[in-house]
């Protein structure tokens, strides 16, 4: 029977797993719940403490401190749910999301009154298992990453453990059953829990099970469909065509390593294997900002003098040498185009891009923000947009063909582009750049005399250094840890000046805002940075985890000259102000549990969470390509051949120990024989074995009266100890009892 301190830990250490399980899962989301489930864990060990040493609270008063408890618990709730109706930035998901994660603390809590009870039954213990377990369940749907998975595993051992001890107990007899309903039967002969012998066939069945589900696992990728979300507020990089970008939500930014497109590249016809991993891929252009998010905007851009021209029968533009052709795979679902940053057209010539339709190509038009758009439409039955795009690699990778802007209302035309509603941002630049200025990074002659605000000469290299200024200065940290400082402020404000910390789209607003505040046109772009390869060679995936927030400014160059009545040379000005540290990849700064870290939580969010099909391929690829190894086929031949020299080994062991356990009791039962017969004289010669002991003891016994009628008794033992210890032949009980007897009877006659 297992002994009650041991049911009572074994439960306690349960429902304190299930406590700090809702504690982790539930700190992004509520914060004052990690210090809850500390206060639970606390109550837990005082009452484990306390019980068995004095008498806890009767029903009643366990049921008003229950009561109080929930009273508790739904005023918290209810404050929690008004302040979340409140909230500025509040959504229809976030309030369900409140709805769900208040449950978890009611849990924890409840089972501390039952817990206080003085006597339990069988149904409060089945009880406290089924709060245990939903919490740690709703821990799970809230935080997917691997220390909940680590948590939840280490509960599932403590949980199966705790119910194993209960099962015992209640079929011995020892738990109260449930009022009002018949007693459980109690099964005689339950009194210890298994032997560690029984445990190895259980052992074995789910070791052999585990070997047989883990390859099923991972020959079975996850279902393409969206999966289940309770709107959980956590951030996750990734790009979507109809998303508003708000930079007032915070919360985690979480990887998605799910793909968003697939591209091919060829030059000559031959795949290009060299393409760049930090290649920009151009989505959207957002051009309007107001109150903390990011909008596409409607305003018309300025005319040109030139731009790709579109034939009806579309061919791919001449524009250099080692021109590249990528072609695009994008899933319809994904509803958005992209393109290779900086987007190369020539004048006069085809367009770059165009859409592969059932009719033939057709080529997309010059939208003026340096990019191109294709307005048609895909059947409905089609899965995937496929388009091709000519593309130049230039010297300069951050600036766009060059223009000239005939639009006689410039000015109109580039108000939105010039709007900052933020004036703290102003305020901010004009002090760096009277900074730069002081430090020569920029010249001292840049600034208009009457405005103040950069010349148009100089915007370029204005633009520039504001973006190594955002990207390089120690004020400023790129973290995936959103939060706000001064919820009262612009978010743009709140990140420049207090929180000091955030992400690409944090960075790209305010340089644009930056920009903007010094007359330099800016908008923000959404898009993608960074490719990995595919096994077929030339093919590159993007995934949702590339997703990168950039910035173009539209500035003029003035070389050479433009002539006396002609509009200056116009390029658009592609700006990464994000700092380096954008790169999650631990470095040797981190140490090796940053490392170890940092791989755990890769190999758990590309094998668990986001197992697809593409990942399937790479680790089957993986797999062939180490099975033709000779020593991997060598490892898994002696892994394999490893329980039967296992098993022969332990075999040995056994063996070994029996034979030692065995020799031992009989020395010793030799040795009480020798002893009898030391006693009074009767010692074994140099050399002489056991059994010339017996016979020459034998004769000196049979010479005295006193003795004669046990003189036999040492023969008797010596071939009881040759029969066992080199017969193989165990003594049996009854036997032995009449050897022992006639050890006695020898004993007193010697004495007397």
């Amino acid at each position: 029977m297992p002994s009650e301190p041991i049911f009572r830990f074994s439960l306690y250490l349960t429902l304190g797993l299930a406590c700090v399980c809702v504690g982790y899962a539930e700190h992004d989301i509520f914060p004052e719940v990690p210090y809850l489930a500390g206060l639970v864990v606390v109550a837990l060990v005082v009452l484990y403490r306390l019980e068995g040493r004095y008498e806890l609270l009767t029903i009643p008063e366990a049921n008003r401190l229950g009561l109080l408890i929930g009273i508790s618990n739904l005023i918290w709730a209810a404050y929690r749910l008004v302040w979340e109706v409140r909230r500025e930035t509040s959504e229809s998901s976030d309030v369900q999301l409140v709805l769900v994660a208040v449950v978890g603390p009611l849990l924890i809590t409840s089972v501390v009154a039952k817990l206080a009870r003085r006597e339990k039954h069988l149904g409060d213990y089945w009880g406290f298992h089924a709060a245990g377990l939903a919490a740690v369940a709703l821990s799970g749907a809230l935080a997917e990453d691997p220390t909940c998975f680590l948590l939840a595993s280490f509960y599932a051992v403590a949980a199966t453990w705790s119910l194993t001890l209960l099962q015992l107990r209640r079929a011995a007899g020892f738990v109260p059953g449930i009022p009002n309903r018949p007693a459980p039967p109690v099964v005689s002969g339950i009194i210890t829990p298994a032997s560690a012998r029984t445990v190895v066939p259980a052992l074995t069945l789910a070791a052999t099970a585990a070997a047989l589900a883990f390859p099923l696992y991972f020959l079975t990728p996850r279902s393409g469909a969206d999966k289940l979300s309770l709107g959980k507020p956590r951030v996750e990089i990734g790009y979507a065509a109809d998303q508003m970008i708000d930079l007032r939500r915070t919360g985690n930014l979480e990887a998605n390593p799910a793909p968003a497109f697939f591209v091919e590249a060829e030059i000559d016809g031959r795949p290009q294997t060299d393409l760049p991993r930090d290649q920009r891929w151009r989505g959207r252009v957002l051009r309007s900002y107001e109150n903390g998010t990011w909008q596409t905007g409607d305003h018309p851009l300025p005319g040109i003098d030139a731009r790709p021209r579109n034939p009806p029968d579309w061919r791919p533009p001449r524009l250099g040498e080692n021109q590249t052709l990528l072609t695009f795979t994008v899933p319809a679902r994904e509803r958005s185009q992209f393109l290779a940053d900086p987007v190369a057209w020539a004048d006069h010539q085809p367009s770059p891009v165009a859409t592969v339709t059932p009719s033939g190509l057709e080529p997309w038009f010059w939208v003026g923000d340096g990019s191109l758009y294709w307005g048609g439409r895909m059947p409905t039955f089609a899965e995937n947009l496929r388009y091709v795009q000519a593309w130049l690699a230039d010297s300069d990778p951050d600036l766009s063909p060059p223009f000239r802007i005939t639009e006689p209302d410039l000015a109109g035309k580039l108000r939105p582009l010039l709007r900052n509603p933020v004036p703290a941002v102003k305020t901010y630049t004009d002090r760096v750049i009277a900074d730069l200025m002081r430090d020569g990074r920029l010249p001292a002659d840049c600034l208009d005399g009457r405005t103040f605000l950069p010349k148009k000469i100089y915007h370029e290299q204005v633009a520039r250094a504001l973006s190594h200024h955002l990207s390089t200065t120690p004020e400023l940290v790129y973290t995936t840890n959103l939060r706000r400082s001064r919820t009262d402020l612009d978010p743009v404000e709140d990140f420049l000046l207090h929180t000091r910390a955030g992400h690409c789209e944090r960075f790209s607003s305010a340089l644009t805002l930056m920009l903007r505040s010094q007359g330099i046109p800016a908008v923000r772009v959404l898009g993608f940075k960074g490719c990995e390869p595919t096994e077929q060679p030339g093919r590159y995936v993007v995934r949702q985890e590339h997703a990168h927030a950039w910035v173009d400014a539209l500035i003029e160059v003035y070389r050479p000259a433009p002539a006396p009545g002609q509009p200056p040379i116009s390029r658009w000005l592609s700006l990464d102000p994000t700092p380096a540290g954008q790169v999650t990849a631990p470095t040797d700064a981190d140490g090796w549990l940053g490392r170890v870290r940092s791989g755990a939580r890769n190999l758990f969010r590309d094998y668990f969470v986001s197992f697809d099909p593409a990942r399937r391929r790479v680790l089957l690829t993986a797999v062939w390509d180490r099975l033709k190894r000779w020593e991997v086929v060598a490892a898994l031949v002696v892994l394999a051949a490893s329980p039967w020299f296992v098993t022969r080994l332990r075999r040995w062991i056994r063996r070994q120990a029996d034979s030692s356990v065995a020799t031992s009791r009989e020395a010793q039962w030799l040795s009480r024989l020798k002893n009898v017969l030391a006693a009074h004289g009767l010692r074994a010669e140099p050399g002489q074995t056991p059994r010339e002991l017996a016979l020459s003891a034998g004769e000196r016994l049979r010479n005295f009266p006193a003795t004669a009628a046990v003189a036999g008794v040492p023969l008797e033992w010596v071939d009881a100890y040759y029969e066992e210890r080199f017969g193989g032949v165990p003594l049996s009980p009854r036997r032995r009892a009449e050897l022992e007897a006639r050890l006695r009877e020898l004993a007193r006659a010697l004495a007397s």
